[in-house]
């Protein structure tokens, strides 16, 4: 059997219920409406975290962020771990990112172990294809890029590692700088462009290799500047509402607040601008998606392509007193969009209703490439999202779904020079665990139980099950038993990845028995 080229497509920053092919009203996604008509959608799918970098880290591996510790912008994902570039390098497969987002491309984190080559579009000096240049220019263009970002490279890092930098790169002067000048976002249309002219080159290289292409889009994530076409019809009042135009020029400029904690909420206005203003660029970017898709047919291997469209978060705005992404897990930021498409393996027009975890994308794609890595007793085919076609989930996972908000602490030190009362009223600083099971979500903060809700009735999360548990005191005490173990687990593999040794559970043998009965152990 032929391999299946492979494209994991990151939507950064991509709220699902926000989107139209998720049931959203307004029509933000026809693009990918028109892709799922041939995809497997999964309705109920968790990002294994609620930030790029550790959220990234989980589908590279397949594993939580407990495991893989990658879980601060400061962070390097451990030797020890392989990633889905390297295994798909490791068999016979060209390995190429095109990233939006520099906590990705930027950082020494260990995300582009693996890549025979990794573009970034982001940063002071981004690093972007030379397709159809003569080689003499390719390697000036390469060497002169390669020389800046040695000069620019430990200033950006910087703002990652120290923060007093991280303070200073948050003041409103300075936040246009980074912002515009320095491409924190990249450049959606120009990536999408070299995308679509990089796949039509490889098609006749006389590569024979398969490709896997990571690709990042960071359009949805602030500050938000949608091109004005697409703002006139998203946000028609911007133009003459000077009130809703200053408000939200200022709050481009003012990153802090894009990941605080809320110490006044959004006037209806303010939250009608912001929420507007993110359905206009996701439109946007869902228009320039047609160009990967069209470049993919052009060349006849759209079906011989598996397209893995996912996120690694969503975006709150102003729900539950957090704005952005980082410290919580409610629905918001941690529901996904995840879709399949691959005409040999997963359906078109199916849609799945199960609990699934986006880490899971990482078995799929091996799954797919006929790659059976193993980690902690299970294959790639066993945690492969193929196993939930059927209406239920015969992995081990079993429709039950962890997300880990380890605390974001250069953010945290920000917060201790400007607003120090927040961090223990906002708990900031202690771990935020979630579980999904059915139709339950229970949040854990700092080992301790805080809210449980029940998901399909209240998919807001606004009604704590915890204050009147009438008739869900069973269901309470056995997510709790479940995440306390599944937690347990977890650290277990965290430390024998540490210490170097295989995990072994025969000294305790209740505990061994509770495991293989979820399905995590054999």
């Amino acid at each position: 059997m032929t391999k299946p080229n492979i494209i994991m497509l990151v939507l950064d920053t991509m709220r699902a219920e926000r989107m139209s092919v998720y049931g959203y009203q307004k029509e933000t996604t026809p693009v990918l409406g028109e892709f799922a008509e041939d995809a497997t959608v999964f309705e109920r799918a968790f990002a294994p975290a609620p930030w790029t970098v550790p959220s990234h880290a989980s589908m590279f591996t397949g594993l939580y962020p407990t495991v893989h510790q990658t879980t601060q912008s400061y962070a390097t994902l451990p030797d020890e771990i392989p990633t889905l570039a390297e295994l798909l390098a490791q068999n016979d497969y060209h390995t190429v990112g095109f990233c939006n987002n520099p906590l990705v491309s930027v950082l020494d984190n260990g995300l582009k172990r693996g890549f025979e080559k990794f573009y970034n579009y982001s940063g002071t000096f981004p690093d972007i294809p030379d397709i159809g240049d003569a080689e003499p220019i390719r390697e000036a263009r390469r060497e002169i890029t390669q020389f800046l970002q040695k000069i620019s490279g430990p200033v950006e890092r910087a703002v990652s590692d120290n923060p007093l930098v991280l303070k200073l790169a948050m003041m409103p002067w300075f936040v246009p700088i980074w912002t515009r000048l320095g491409r924190f976002k990249g450049d959606t249309k120009r990536s999408l462009q070299d995308i679509a002219d990089y796949i039509r080159h490889y098609s006749t290289s006389g590569e024979e290799r398969p490709f896997f292409m990571f690709i990042n889009m960071m359009e949805t994530h602030l500050p938000y500047y949608p091109p004005r076409s697409i703002s006139e019809k998203w946000v028609p009042y911007l133009r003459k509402d000077k009130e809703a135009r200053d408000f939200l020029a200022k709050f481009n400029v003012e990153s802090y607040r894009w990941v605080a904690p809320m110490i006044e909420p959004f006037s209806d206005k303010q939250e009608k601008v912001l929420r507007d203003t993110y359905d206009a660029e996701i439109a946007y970017q869902d228009r320039q998606l047609r160009r990967l898709f069209r470049a993919l047919k052009r060349i006849g291997q759209y079906d011989n392509t598996m397209i893995v469209v996912v996120a690694d978060h969503g975006e709150s705005h102003g729900e539950h007193e957090f704005m952005g992404h980082a410290f919580v897990n409610y629905n918001e930021v941690a529901q996904v969009p995840m879709l399949v498409r691959h005409p040999e393996s997963f359906p078109g027009g199916r849609r799945i209703s199960q609990n699934v975890s986006a880490r899971r994308v990482f078995h799929t794609m091996l799954h797919a490439a006929g790659i059976e890595h193993q980690a902690y007793g299970h294959t790639a085919g066993e945690l492969s999202l193929h196993n939930v076609l059927n209406g239920h989930d015969d992995s081990p996972e079993d429709e039950v779904v962890l997300s880990e908000a380890f605390p974001v602490m250069n953010f945290v030190n920000v917060m201790e020079m400007n607003n120090p009362e927040a961090i223990e009223y906002f708990r900031v600083r202690k771990l935020r665990r979630t579980l999904v099971e059915g139709d339950h979500k229970l949040h854990m903060v700092g080992g301790q139980s805080d809210e449980f809700f029940d998901i399909k009735a209240d998919p807001g999360e606004t009604n704590n099950l915890l204050d009147n548990p009438i008739g869900y005191e069973n269901d309470i005490i056995r997510m709790e038993q479940t995440l306390e173990e599944v937690a347990h687990r977890l650290e277990s593999q965290r430390d024998g990845i540490l210490a170097g040794e295989q995990i072994d559970y025969s000294d305790n043998p209740e505990l061994l028995e509770r495991l293989r009965g979820l399905g995590y152990i054999e």
